[in-house]
Formats: structure tokens, sequence, C-alpha cells
């Protein structure tokens, strides 16, 4: 891969990130939740938690499925998309 394919590559993986975190937060502050409280909803650190709302964190499956659970979200809500038909 050349270094503006990896360039745009991490680009648009940082705006998954960040669009993610956005989503999250949104549906946080309509369950009325604070990060703190969240964070410990969901079983991470603040400061972990506020890494993945800010798109700095990379989650893993397993913790985005928590993440989900714990607000009693749809993935759609979280991840902004669907697969087009």
């Amino acid at each position: 891969m050349s270094k503006q394919n990896r360039a745009d590559r991490d680009t648009k993986d940082k705006q998954y990130l960040i669009k993610i975190g956005d989503n999250i937060r949104k549906i946080r502050n309509q369950r009325g939740y604070s990060q703190e409280e969240f964070a410990e909803i969901a079983g991470f650190s603040r400061s972990y938690y506020t890494e993945i709302e800010t798109g700095k964190r990379n989650i893993s499956v397993l913790n985005l499925i928590k993440i989900v659970e714990a607000l009693k979200a749809d993935w759609t809500e979280i991840i902004g998309f669907t697969r087009s038909k």
C-alpha cells in the first residue's frame, strides 16, 4: 500500500471512530448518564471510556457489545450506517 493510500485509510478509520464515539455520546446523553456513571455501568475506567467517545480509542468488538448492551441500543444507532441493498 502506498503512503498516500495508507494516509487516506488512516483518515477514514479516524472518521469512523469519531462517528461511533459521537453516536455513543448522543445515546448516553439521551439516557441521562454522565460519562463517569456510564463508564462504571459498562465496566470501563472513565479515562478509557472518554477515549472511546472522543474517537481516540479503537475498541474491540467485545467492548462495543458491552456498550450496546449497557445503553440498550441498536447496533445501527452506534455504528451510524447500514449496508446498502
